[in-house]
């Protein structure tokens, strides 16, 4: 117990990439900070941490004491939601690291209902793309990833995952059916270069021979328009509200022939989550295998 406060600092400082800010948010002063650090490494016989030009970030050997530090503490946190339970109340955060166009329905929807159940867990919603999600699952700075066409990586783990539709958000009026060959007849806009469910719509287009050039990259959901010309935008079948594309003035349709993007669960492999982490995480778990 004694290295918990030592621990929640390394933390801190891998998250922040500096002693400074780290040393801000532990409301310690940087110089103390710093001992207490020097402090570890020496009782370790290792250096946690390289020190940069401008900051520091761990080391090969402070991402292996990382990893079990961030271990420790999600066993205490579990520990403290065990107790919590046999006092009758429900106590914890969650922290997830979820796609853009999984962030606006799904997961809120998800969120609500366990919180009327649990109103003493809080949320943090992070969003971002896959491998960025592979970053803050591995320091430690979320709990789970939520993510659409996840990237593999060493030390991830995923609990679940289940290939998805994709809908079309278009403006009321427009067809709701459209084919490949249309495309060129529409304003369509892409999710941003790099990301994954743009690489997979990328690949998919280039397959089919289909030149398409985005009239905007946007991973947030937009208004469609009609005109000069009608516009739409590929999103996740079940990342839509039907009521929320109806008050952007929108309707949802289809498009023939497109591929299925991948959802998956993801978490640091082998960590031990928060009980409220973990009991979200079997929620989403069934929810995204139905």
């Amino acid at each position: 117990m004694r290295h918990l406060q030592i621990y929640r600092a390394i933390k801190t400082i891998a998250e922040q990439g500096s002693f400074r800010k780290a040393s801000e948010l532990l409301a310690i002063s940087p110089s103390a900070l710093v001992r207490q650090v020097k402090a570890l490494e020496d009782e370790l016989g290792a250096e946690l941490f390289d020190r940069l030009p401008v900051g520091v970030r761990l080391s090969t050997v402070g991402e292996i004491y990382h990893r079990h530090f961030i271990g420790h503490l999600a066993e205490i946190e579990r520990a403290n939601g065990i107790v919590s339970d046999m006092k009758g109340m429900r106590i914890g955060s969650v922290s997830v690291a979820v796609s853009p166009q999984m962030a606006i329905s799904f997961l809120p929807n998800e969120i609500a209902p366990f919180r009327e159940e649990h109103p003493g867990v809080s949320f943090s919603t992070i969003s971002t793309g896959g491998e960025e999600a592979n970053t803050m699952l591995l320091a430690g700075s979320a709990d789970l990833g939520l993510i659409l066409e996840p990237t593999e990586r060493s030390g991830v783990e995923m609990l679940a995952s289940n290939d998805i539709s994709l809908s079309l958000v278009l403006p009321i009026g427009s067809k709701t059916v459209l084919y490949p060959h249309e495309l060129e007849d529409h304003d369509v806009i892409l999710p941003s270069r790099g990301t994954g469910l743009r690489r997979l719509l990328d690949t998919h287009f280039a397959s089919k021979r289909l030149s398409v050039r985005p009239a905007m990259e946007a991973d947030v959901l937009l208004p469609p328009r009609l005109s000069p010309r009608p516009s739409f935008q590929f999103w996740p079948a079940r990342g839509l509200s039907a009521d929320l594309v109806q008050q952007m003035g929108g309707q949802v349709g289809i498009m023939n022939g497109m591929p299925r993007t991948r959802l998956a669960l993801c978490q640091m492999e082998g960590r031990p989550l928060p009980i409220a982490a973990a009991r979200f995480a079997g929620r989403l778990s069934e929810k995204i295998g139905v």
